[in-house]
Parts: C-alpha cells; structure tokens; sequence
C-alpha cells in the first residue's frame, strides 16, 4: 500500500509540474501577445516598445537565428531585421544586397539562389567565420511567430528589372501563408496612393509605419492623407535637427492617435539624441530625451541596456 501511494503521490508531482510549466507558458504567451494587441491598439499607455535592430546584433552575428532568439530572450517587443529575394525568388534575411560581409562567400543576392546561399557560413561581427547559415524569412517567421514583430526593412528595394512593389508582394504571401499579417512592421516613405496600389487591402491588416523626413515633398499634406486615409498605428521619423519640419510634425502625429517611431540608432534621425549618446553620455540624454517628446517605440542596438533602462522607469 505504501509502494502504490508513494507511486500515485510521484505521479500527481509530476503532473502538478507540468500543470505549472503549461501554465508558464501560457502566461508568457499572453503577456506577448498582449503587447501586440496594446502596441495596434490606440490605448494610451506609458509603454515603450523596443524594436532590436538587425535583432541582437551585439552578442550574434546580425540578423542571424541566434540573434533574433537572443533578441526575443531579453524582452525586445520588434525585431528589424532585412529581407532580400534571390535569383530564384526565395526570401532571405541579409542587410547588404551581397553576402561578401557577413558569411565566407561572395556574390550579389539576386544573381544566387536559395541552395547556393544555403551553403554559405555567417560572420560574427570580427569577421570570424560561424557554423551559422543564413536564414529565410520563413525560418525567421517560425521561431518568431506570436512572441514579437518582425519589422521587414528593404521592403522597397526591388531586382533591377522587376515591377515597382515585387518584394513587397512576395513578403505579403510568405506572411499570409504563415498567418503574420497583423504582427509584420513595414516603415516605407511612399506616398499613400503607391502604398494602397501594392498594399491593396493588406494595408490595413500590417502594421504599416510612414516614414516622416523633410527630403519627402509636401510633407505636411502627406502626413495628413495618411491621417485621413489610413490612420497608422505609428509614423517614423527622421530628423535631423530640432528646427525641421518632420520634428515640428510630432504634435500633429501624437493628437491624432498614431504612436511615434524613431530609430535611435542613427544620430541624424534623432537629431543627436541616438544610442550614442545614451550609452557613451547619459540614457536621459537619448532615449530619456526621445520618450519626453512622446516617441514610444525605439529602435536601438543596445537593446539590454535600454530595456534596464526602462524597467528602471517602470515603462517596459
């Protein structure tokens, strides 16, 4: 009778665990996904959303597997990253249109197909060679799916020789197939009449980021048809100092319910209130600065340490 007990006992611990490891992640699952729905949602919140350039591009080689797994580890809420099409049409993660940097070989990206890049090896960031291969934007997806945003940078820079809006188009059926839509980023400086006409109706259902400069003509007028017209989740901006037009635009874009995005990884889209100088001055002096104006979501390399930094103000 003892023997049975212990056994039956052992068994409902064993259950219990698994009970409380589901519960976990269920629990974890949630919270991200809540972070999604919050981020479409036009809720006012003291939330700041970091998005990871080029993923964990400090600790793995950029835009890598491990990098996007380090990146959803430590709490980034977006995850930039670059998508190129091959000569065979496939989709891969690359920043540069060759893979001369950043893995062993050599070679434009257009001009090689999926099984030749495949055979490739990673960089780290000194140049090193990795074990590592370059993934596809379905890899990307698999490991990535409900847990964060993908961003989908390059999404403009089309095959010489291809239809205005072809990349745009092949990501949108990857996305579709994998079920994404709502969680894929895409910042693009087109006007809105363009981003309709590629778009079409998946317009609405991504997260589609305007970019705001001041080269963009008429800029005041193309904000407001995107207002008008489509009501984005979020603009990015691009200033480069505090006396342009796209920095004077930030009051129009807060009141009318759409979040502000900025890259703080470049100094001339923050008008020097970058990364720079929040990790080599003061975090009040960058990112601090960029939230007191009303920036929520934040594009960084450093992301561990802006994410101390906003769990220090209770704002991640």
């Amino acid at each position: 009778m003892i023997n049975s007990f212990r056994l039956f006992h052992i068994g409902n611990v064993k259950i219990g665990l698994l009970v409380l490891l589901m519960s976990c992640s269920l629990n974890a699952w949630a919270q991200t996904n809540s972070k999604i729905t919050l981020l479409r949602s036009r809720t006012t919140t003291d939330y700041i959303w970091v998005a990871a350039h080029r993923a964990d591009c400090l600790y793995a080689p950029e835009n890598s597997m491990e990098a996007l797994q380090h990146a959803i580890f430590f709490g980034a809420d977006i995850i930039e990253t670059d998508v190129r099409l091959t000569k065979d049409r496939q989709l891969v993660i690359m920043h540069d249109y060759t893979v001369d940097r950043m893995t062993d070989g050599s070679g434009t990206i257009s001009e090689m197909t999926l099984e030749e890049i495949k055979k490739l090896h990673l960089k780290t960031n000194w140049g090193g060679r990795t074990s590592l291969e370059v993934p596809t934007l379905e890899e990307f997806i698999d490991q990535s799916k409900g847990k964060v945003c993908l961003y989908l940078d390059k999404a403009s820079y089309d095959i010489p020789g291809d239809e205005p809006g072809t990349l745009v188009k092949t990501m949108l059926k990857v996305l579709k197939k994998k079920g994404v839509l709502e969680e894929t980023v895409f910042v693009l400086d087109w006007p809105y009449e363009k981003a309709r006409r590629i778009f079409g109706k998946d317009l609405d259902k991504v997260i589609y980021c305007p970019v705001i400069e001041d080269k963009i003509e008429n800029l005041e007028e193309y904000v407001q048809e995107f207002i008008t017209k489509l009501h984005p989740i979020a603009f990015q901006f691009r200033m480069k100092s505090l006396d342009s037009k796209t920095y004077s635009l930030l009051p129009l874009v807060l009141d009318s319910g759409s979040k502000a995005f900025i890259a703080a990884t470049w100094d001339d889209h923050t008008a020097g209130h970058s990364d720079n100088a929040s990790v080599f001055g003061r975090p009040s002096e960058g990112w601090g600065w960029l939230i007191e104006q009303g920036f929520s979501i934040l594009e960084t390399n450093y992301q561990n340490d802006l994410i101390r930094f906003l769990k220090y103000e209770n704002r991640h």
